[in-house]
């Protein structure tokens, strides 16, 4: 997957951040930088998410302090470094003689219990668990039993009404001991730091009101589909059955920002997450490029237009190798002369219909690249065996899409809304005119 030019971890991740200690921000960022491998992988992850939106008291507004975390979490993780110490009589008559050691502890203990107990009323006391997919119904399972063995109802009463005595102290010692020995203990951490990072997402999900995409062979569809990070955005309407799409409109009218919420929505449906949209339907995609803020590549000592070279030349391997491609190109070839981005565009944009299964968006300025091109023509597509994408001559499948903008009184209204169709509005000399540079030049 290339989507650095969505800057997915500075603006997206941020979404779904809700999570209370390093740990589970960690699983966090696990979950949305990794994508499963296949289309029922995917729904694996729907499933854990859809099961946790619709769970009314998870949603509920609970958080306990990062200090009290760290308290708790560090304090175990001394005892297990510490290794097996006394136990039984012998640490019952060590509290009995060392009275200040005896409080510390059991203020300890007091905190560990009361941070258990909240975990256990607020989130894991209300999941059934045989709702998940097995593998995370296991993980919810483990946490409960952790939490019942520790028996955090019993002894948050106990704490709270007369805290804890020298017996009490030392069973709690000893159960630590032993989840410590066999693992246990670190096994609820992991589980526990899935489940949150998995619960701030749904959280995310449900704040910013995003909804599930479904995934089939139809064809690329959504209706209302927005980039999130915008205030008071227009939503757009986009069905897309060929296999290259172009994009076309003035500078400013929002090309960019429309192809980087397009990308934001295929990427996280294919990480299992909900959408910014209204609807989404959409196939399962192998390979995906976003290209938009391709900058020249210094270490590699790439220009620009290389750059959009090796980019392009990575999506056309993966194609013919048989991945299902999704890819985003704003202005392609925008880093050489007019004269030679024309004539190789007309050949990309050709030779990326062969491709069958696999869907391109490419914004441009070449406005004569409408007269270069075949006219669309679809007919069925030939059979492919072992999933290689079939080049069939004849087939072009080639969509064009503008984003409105009007001139009234010479100057520019931008609407933000797709349409089916070309442009070739330019509106660079009006704004250089408008800004007076005409006369400031002479």
């Amino acid at each position: 997957m290339h989507i650095q030019d969505l800057h997915f971890s500075e603006e997206i991740i941020p979404l779904f951040d809700s999570v209370q200690n390093e740990f589970s921000r960690d699983a966090l960022i696990g979950l949305l930088t990794g994508f499963p491998g296949s289309v029922e992988e995917v729904m694996v992850r729907q499933e854990i998410l859809r099961n946790l939106v619709d769970n009314p008291a998870l949603q509920a507004v609970f958080s306990y302090h990062r200090s009290e975390f760290s308290e708790v979490y560090g304090w175990l993780e001394e005892l297990q470094s510490r290794g097996p110490g006394l136990s039984g009589l012998s640490l019952k008559m060590y509290w009995f003689f060392a009275a200040r050691a005896r409080k510390r502890e059991s203020g300890r203990l007091a905190l560990l219990v009361l941070f258990f107990y909240k975990l256990h009323r607020s989130w894991f006391s209300s999941i059934e668990e045989g709702l998940f997919p097995a593998s995370f119904g296991l993980r919810l399972r483990n946490c409960k039993r952790f939490l019942s063995e520790l028996d955090v109802v019993k002894y948050q009463a106990i704490a709270g009404r007369r805290g804890f005595g020298i017996g009490e102290m030392t069973g709690l010692r000893e159960f630590l001991a032993v989840k410590i020995r066999r693992g246990e203990l670190a096994a609820f951490w992991s589980d526990f730091f899935l489940f949150e990072a998995y619960l701030s997402i749904s959280k995310g999900i449900l704040r910013h009101r995003f909804v599930f995409p479904v995934f089939s062979d139809g064809g690329l569809s959504l209706s209302r589909f927005y980039h999130p990070l915008i205030k008071d955005p227009v939503k757009n309407d986009l069905l897309a059955t060929e296999r290259v799409n172009l994009l076309t409109g003035p500078n400013m009218s929002g090309k960019s920002t429309l192809l980087k919420a397009l990308g934001i929505c295929v990427v996280l449906a294919h990480l299992g997450l909900a959408v910014p949209a209204g609807r989404c339907e959409l196939p399962f995609f192998g390979y995906i490029s976003i290209s938009i803020d391709l900058q020249d590549d210094l270490k590699s000592g790439y220009s620009h237009f290389m750059s959009e070279i090796k980019t392009l030349k990575s999506v056309v391997e993966a194609a013919r190798s048989g991945k299902a491609c999704f890819a985003v190109f704003d202005e392609l070839f925008r880093g050489t002369n007019p004269e030679d981005a024309l004539a190789i565009s007309a050949t990309a944009v050709t030779g990326l219909t062969k491709f069958l299964h696999s869907y391109f968006f490419i914004s441009t300025h070449l406005y004569q690249l409408r007269e270069m091109l075949p006219p669309a023509k679809e007919s069925p597509n030939p059979a492919s065996p072992g999933n290689v994408p079939v080049i069939a001559p004849g087939n072009e499948g080639i969509g064009t899409h503008y984003i409105d903008c009007r001139l009234e009184d010479r100057e520019p209204e931008f609407t933000y809304v797709l349409r089916r169709g070309w442009s070739d509005l330019r509106i660079g000399q009006i704004l250089f005119d408008r800004e007076g540079l005409n006369e400031l030049l002479g």
